[in-house]
């Protein structure tokens, strides 16, 4: 039993050191999840921004330093343009997407209850990186106006290196695990290293999906789409608002104001008899009562 741990020790140990080394180690991160909220900049700029790595990082299986040409450069790009209409620009968006062999990652809109508020659309893709710019260039032919364009780069090939280097190191011990296991007899050994080999394999696996990220965000662009919907102008050539037809009507309710009017004169002027035969009667009534008294 001792021999067991012993020789599980003595595969685990270089592998421990190597994790806690490379954990000591700051490591580049890239977030896909970019904020769509909207990007405050003066129309037509379009700015750069690249994030600069000091030194070269070293291949670990040649200890050569990695050429220019061969790093892992990570290019995606935010784009914010007014549209004449939103549905047809979000079809036609996807329809460019596909046809340049990328996909769409989210998308979303919003519609107001009022006429006075803007409708608006998010929309995140990807494309492949080599056709970045002309695509930029398609979507900006077809837009109205654009508001704001972003590019960005990042290097990650220092972390593209760890990764692989780390995987390279776990498949190594997981195989040498696997050996021992084959030689092993003991039932509580048995479990002591398949426990051991579950343990490794779930982090080769998690490294794996890091690695696979990490390789489709250098051969793919991630861009995010803001759009607005320019609103429709209220035209006075529309035929719903026809300047002789409220003229009549404004000529019409100012006559029915005057017969109203007129109605009330007349009415006070034929019942004027009346209303002073009816205050006389009130006035000699009172008049009379307060002889009684």
């Amino acid at each position: 039993m001792k021999k067991i741990y012993q020789y599980i020790n003595y595969i685990l140990a270089p592998l421990m050191l190597f994790i806690i080394f490379t954990a000591c180690e700051n490591e580049p991160e890239y977030d896909e999840s970019m904020s769509s909220s909207r990007m405050m900049s003066s129309p037509q700029s379009a700015e750069i921004m690249t994030k600069e790595v000091s030194g070269s990082p070293v291949n670990p299986d040649t200890g050569q330093s990695i050429n220019i040409s061969d790093r892992k450069i990570s290019k995606n790009a935010q784009l914010e343009i007014k549209v004449k209409s939103l549905d047809d620009s979000m079809n036609f968006i996807t329809n460019k997407t596909n046809s340049y062999k990328g996909y769409i990652v989210s998308s979303s809109s919003y519609a107001p209850n009022t006429d006075y508020e803007t409708k608006t659309a998010n929309i995140s893709l990807r494309v492949p990186s080599d056709s970045l710019d002309q695509f930029l260039k398609e979507i900006k032919t077809y837009a109205k106006e654009t508001i704001h364009e972003s590019i960005f780069t990042q290097d990650i090939t220092e972390e593209y290196i760890d990764v692989k280097a780390k995987i390279t190191s776990m498949e190594s011990s997981e195989q040498r695990l696997t050996k021992l296991l084959d030689k092993t007899e003991s039932v509580k050994e048995i479990v002591e290293v398949e426990k051991e080999l579950s343990r490794l394999r779930g982090e080769i696996d998690s490294l794996k999906g890091r690695f696979k990220f990490i390789e489709n965000s250098v051969v793919t662009s991630l861009i995010h789409i803001y759009m607005e919907e320019i609103p429709n102008p209220v035209s006075i050539n529309d035929p719903s608002w026809n300047t002789r037809d409220i003229a009549l009507d404004a000529i019409k309710a100012l006559s029915s104001f005057g017969q109203f009017i007129i109605s009330v004169i007349v009415f006070i002027f034929v019942f004027t008899p009346v209303w002073i035969l009816i205050a006389g009667l009130i006035y000699g009534t009172k008049k009379l009562r307060n002889r009684n008294k």
